[in-house]
């Protein structure tokens, strides 16, 4: 039963914001616990709020857009060329810093303020995530290891 509680707590710590899995992977793998497991639930705790929160950003902006003016704003040419650029390059880049400079879910959030396209967004943000929990449990599995 404690080994079941160790892992669900990989899990939710992984889902926890400023958590993540930078930390939680290493200290699963320090309290002796299996690397695949905790490669999978750290993976998991963290795309599932990701998930929520590009979902849940458009119900937020609908509920705080004002509801009688449902009209497009005009896009100037110089912010159509900015977002391209953005699309094009900025996504990656956010994606893969992301996990170690803001964490992933406020780099969610700040790539939400660009708007670029769902899919796009979960594709990198969750490869960027897939990269880094694969790296980073082989990297303390075998430093543990190597100690």
């Amino acid at each position: 039963m404690d080994l079941l509680w160790a892992y669900f707590l990989v899990f939710i710590l992984a889902a926890t914001p400023w958590v993540e899995i930078l930390l939680v992977i290493p200290a699963g793998l320090g309290m002796g616990l299996n690397p695949l497991p905790v490669a999978f639930l750290a993976f998991a705790g963290n795309a599932i709020p990701v998930f929520i929160i590009v979902y849940g950003y458009r119900i937020w902006q609908s509920w705080r857009s004002p509801c009688g003016d449902k009209r497009p704003k005009p896009v100037s040419r110089r912010r159509k060329r900015a977002l391209n650029i953005w699309n094009r390059y900025g996504l990656p880049g956010l994606a893969f810093l992301g996990p170690l400079l803001t964490g992933i879910h406020l780099a969610v959030i700040i790539a939400l303020a660009f708007k670029p396209g769902k899919k796009a967004l979960l594709l990198w943000m969750n490869l960027s995530l897939f990269v880094w929990t694969a790296a980073l449990t082989a990297g303390v599995y075998y430093g543990l290891k190597w100690i």
